[in-house]
């Protein structure tokens, strides 16, 4: 989008503010205090519902990015869905710690922010930043943010944070221009004569999965492959042996050794990725009573290094090419390996994603998360819910209980063996990608004010 048509927007966001700032009825947004003399906390409440409303527009959202002619646009792939909530949550946490002054800010807000209300702010950072970078098509991001300013009610503070909002957002935009997003790249994966070792797309996919992604630049890290993890195995190896039978042997449609426990952990972290973690950040913030503040750096920590770590393992992904489970079990004959054996019929237990196999994305996302938890809570003892898929949909529609970071970790990298699209050796490349990545973050951003 062209800056000068960010500035209109901006004036009609504006407009449409002070146009619905006349309700006296006040949003009961400000916590009880626990001990008398406390200053009371700010209510978390309003930055929950815009990361809901943030992950619904991602999801519904659509594009024709990587898409033959001819064909329908698709929804957004999920670490693609990761990079714009990064995007809006980075928002939402300059605007408060514009305010609050408690964390160190991501960008710059250029408002005055004294007496400001924050959540206006959060609103106005949300809905700005997803209506500038996926629009409002059904006008429901705008009915929503006229609800919160009704809510809110007019009042010079209100104002000032829809100020802060804006600015906010603003940033953001500017900072993200020319990233890489959505870039032209050559072609890969395409169907042919199978090499040892090469990826190719698997059907019923006919093109790569957002290739522009391992060549972006990241919203934190000094650039994409900054944490890429070595080559994968030698197709000649005793590992490579090992886990691709495993892989063939659990990971089959028809497996006769995968447990109904073990299906249904595959299926389990079929989840949509973008719904799972955001709303294990939800619940954490939640759980442990969060304010507003502490939520909003949990929102934008987590979004933010995830899509950081989506970016790295496409780096390493479209680096290394790596043939996924699908090609190599059938045309095992060509990988010089005696310890293995194609099967021309082999299938996976999950339809296998249309971008390379090494490393594991969910390995990198899921490694990633569950640090950030680790971090916000001072503890690998995490004592989480997550929520999670069942019989190969995406919906999150069931849950487990997890203790520990490891134990979440682990199963992950189960998960991904069992369900037919990953060797064992690319889910600990995925998870040592997140968890190098997470560290990094916690090193250089989100800090306390004063802190060094």
């Amino acid at each position: 989008m062209k800056r000068s048509t960010r500035k209109k927007r901006l004036r009609g966001t504006l407009a449409l503010a002070l146009a619905l700032l006349t309700s006296a009825c006040v949003w009961a947004l400000v916590g009880t205090s626990t001990a008398a003399g406390d200053t009371p906390s700010l209510s978390p409440q309003v930055a929950l519902d815009w990361n809901t409303l943030a992950v619904n527009a991602v999801r519904a959202a659509t594009t024709t990015d990587g898409v033959p002619a001819g064909l329908p646009a698709r929804p957004m792939y999920q670490g693609e869905g990761l990079l714009y909530l990064g995007y809006v949550q980075a928002a939402v946490y300059d605007a408060v710690t514009k305010i609050e002054h408690r964390y160190r800010p991501y960008g710059k807000v250029d408002a005055p922010a004294w007496n400001a209300s924050p959540y206006s702010a959060v609103a106005t950072a949300a809905y700005d930043t997803l209506t500038y970078f996926l629009g409002d098509p059904q006008g429901t991001l705008a009915a929503a943010y006229a609800r919160t300013l009704t809510q809110l009610g007019d009042s010079g503070a209100t104002r000032r944070g829809i100020a802060v909002g804006q600015a906010a957002a603003s940033d953001i935009e500017a900072l993200r221009i020319d990233d890489g997003r959505d870039a032209a790249t050559k072609t890969y994966g395409t169907p042919g004569a199978v090499k040892a070792g090469a990826w190719q797309v698997v059907p019923p996919a006919t093109y790569a999965q957002t290739p522009w992604l391992a060549f972006m630049k990241p919203l934190m890290l000094e650039k994409a492959s900054q944490f890429r993890v070595p080559a994968p195995p030698a197709l000649t190896s005793a590992e490579y042996a090992r886990d691709f039978n495993e892989t063939k042997a659990y990971g089959s449609l028809t497996s006769t050794v995968r447990t109904p426990q073990q299906t249904a952990i595959a299926y389990f972290w079929n989840a949509n990725v973008i719904n799972q973690q955001n709303q294990l950040y939800r619940d954490v913030a939640t759980q442990h009573g969060f304010d507003l503040v502490d939520t909003v750096r949990l929102l934008a920590m987590g979004n933010m290094t995830a899509a950081d770590a989506s970016i790295a393992c496409f780096d390493a992904k479209y680096d290394y090419l790596y043939w996924r489970p699908y090609t190599a079990i059938r045309n095992a004959d060509l990988d010089g390996n005696a310890a293995t054996a194609p099967d021309p019929t082999w299938t996976p237990l999950l339809a296998t994603p249309n971008h390379p196999e090494y490393p594991s994305a969910h390995g990198c996302i899921t490694g990633a998360t569950t640090d950030v938890i680790a971090h916000v809570l001072g503890t690998n003892e995490i004592d989480v819910t997550y929520w999670g898929a069942t019989n190969g949909g995406t919906a999150l529609t069931t849950t487990q209980h997890f203790a520990t970071v490891a134990d979440i970790q682990k199963q992950v990298a189960d998960a991904r063996v069992w369900a037919g699209l990953h060797w064992r050796f690319s889910t600990t490349a995925g998870e040592r990608i997140g968890n190098e990545v997470a560290h990094y973050v916690f090193e250089h951003y989100f800090q306390p004010v004063g802190s060094r």
